[in-house]
């Protein structure tokens, strides 16, 4: 093989069929050398654990002619058994899974996992075996290593008793492989470590409120924040409510509501978090409080700070009466202050000209504007030269979207536009909305064009005739011949 074992482990993925098979033919030739045969089992050792279930499968789904002429290796060392296990032949695999290295050899226990999830009875049980006495008192690399497989397994239909058996075994270790595995650097290992602590009680108070406070994964520590919040202790939920993830200030919001103290919602209200602001209004509301009034005061004093977040809130919970309210700041000096005050004057219906927002200077303002104007946007005439080859990209992105929307001659009209303009990422995107046009929507163009559309369209094609090629631009001019007579 020009490629070593070591190299092809590295190339391959889940998905990348040939470099799997190319890499079990390494395999193969590797194991004829005792020596070779080792180093090739440390080096799929060294893999990462989500290749496995993608190997295995690879071992069956059918070579290409070169491993034909590569005979199987007999079961007499670690790489053997591995192949043996991975075989079309269920008597083979059942035999390998039996083998002592299955029970001796930890880089085979990807393997063994994978096999007590296996489709034929004899070979799940077989495995299941090895496997309980694998993991009667397992260590913490143990662990570590079936975890991420076994997790992997739990969407297959035989797979959830092989995560039984793995979560059994992670909540009657000790607390220094808990702890281990609580660390791992594969998240879905690390999250299901958390839930096989939290089901079998493992994790303590102190070990639950340091999780919730600065564990980096953020479902891990929303876990636990919820374990806190069973607690029913609202000195640690006050404590959450400074927390950086926004999933937990709610959830410890939500348990302070449940336990009679809804008067810290108004302090959350101009939380940067639309889910922290609504459970908030909610909390205010149950303390017989009005959230939008709230919102009014602060926005009335025009706050140097954390006026997009006040502006926010009185968006989701006040009245069409409040619109006046967010209207200045569509002026506003900052970008998302203004992008947040077109969201908000939309849901509260205000009365506005929207559509002058489309030339804002930030991407971000012009981009809620042309969301916020898509199902009612402003006449054609207003969108054209918002295509000139003068106005920033962004401008002439939203102008397109919106007339996309118009109709299809529009739409194609606006893309040829913008391919004979400057920016290559405006133009890429008009090529593909041409050749979208011509695939999805040029057939069942019955009614054609006016005639000046007509003439406009034929002169752009031809303008844009290089950026086209020629067989594109040969289908439109057909197209509009046909649309739009000789």
């Amino acid at each position: 093989m020009a490629e070593t074992v070591e190299t092809l482990v590295a190339r391959a993925a889940p998905g990348h069929q040939y470099v799997l098979w190319d890499l079990w033919e390494a395999l193969f030739l590797a194991a004829a050398d005792r020596e070779h045969a080792e180093h090739a089992v440390d080096a799929l050792a060294a893999a990462p654990l989500r290749l496995w279930p993608e190997l295995d499968l690879a071992r069956r789904r059918g070579w290409y002619s070169a491993l034909t002429d590569v005979a199987a290796p007999v079961p007499d060392t670690p790489l053997a058994v591995l192949a043996a296990a991975c075989a079309y032949d269920g008597h083979e695999r059942e035999r390998a899974v039996r083998h002592p290295a299955m029970r001796h050899d930890p880089r085979l226990l990807p393997i063994l996992v994978i096999r007590a999830a296996d489709w034929v009875a004899e070979v799940r049980s077989a495995a299941a075996d090895v496997l309980d006495q694998v993991l009667a008192a397992p260590t913490a690399a143990v662990l570590e290593t079936v975890a991420p497989v076994a997790v992997r397994l739990g969407g297959r239909r035989r797979g959830e008793a092989v995560v039984h058996r793995v979560r059994d075994a992670i909540t009657r270790t000790s607390d220094e492989v808990l702890t281990a595995l609580r660390s791992s650097a594969d998240i879905p290992t690390r999250r299901f470590a958390y839930r096989a602590c939290l089901d079998g009680g493992r994790l303590g108070e102190a070990d639950l409120i340091h999780a919730a406070q600065h564990e980096d994964d953020m479902t891990c520590r929303t876990l636990c924040a919820e374990a806190v919040a069973g607690l029913d202790r609202p000195d640690l939920l006050r404590w959450l409510l400074a927390n950086r993830a926004a999933r937990v200030r709610a959830t410890a919001l939500t348990a302070l509501v449940r336990l009679g103290a809804p008067e810290h919602g108004e302090r959350m209200l101009g939380d940067g978090s639309s889910v922290v602001r609504l459970t908030a209004q909610w909390a205010v509301r149950r303390a017989g409080g009005d959230p939008a009034e709230f919102y009014r005061r602060r926005l009335a004093a025009r706050p140097r700070r954390g006026a997009r977040d006040l502006v926010a809130g009185l968006g989701e919970c006040g009245t069409p009466a409040d619109a006046r309210i967010v209207l200045p700041y569509l002026a506003d000096e900052s970008p998302r202050v203004r992008a947040e005050a077109v969201r908000a004057a939309c849901r509260l219906g205000a009365r506005v000209d929207l559509a002058a927002m489309l030339v804002d200077p930030a991407p971000v303002v012009v981009r809620h504007a042309a969301e916020a104007l898509r199902d009612a946007p402003p006449p054609e005439d207003r969108l054209w030269p918002l295509l000139d080859g003068g106005r920033p990209p962004h401008v002439r992105q939203a102008a397109r979207r919106l007339l996309a929307g118009a109709d299809r001659w529009s739409r194609l009209k606006a893309d040829l536009i913008l391919l004979t303009g400057s920016d290559e990422s405006l133009r890429a995107r008009a090529r593909a909305g041409v050749d979208d046009w011509l695939t999805r929507q040029a057939a069942t163009a019955y009614a054609g064009p006016s005639e000046p559309l007509c003439d406009e369209l034929a002169a752009l094609v031809q303008e844009a005739y290089d950026a086209l090629g020629e067989r594109t631009a040969r289908a439109l001019t057909w197209h509009l011949r046909t649309a739009c007579g000789p």
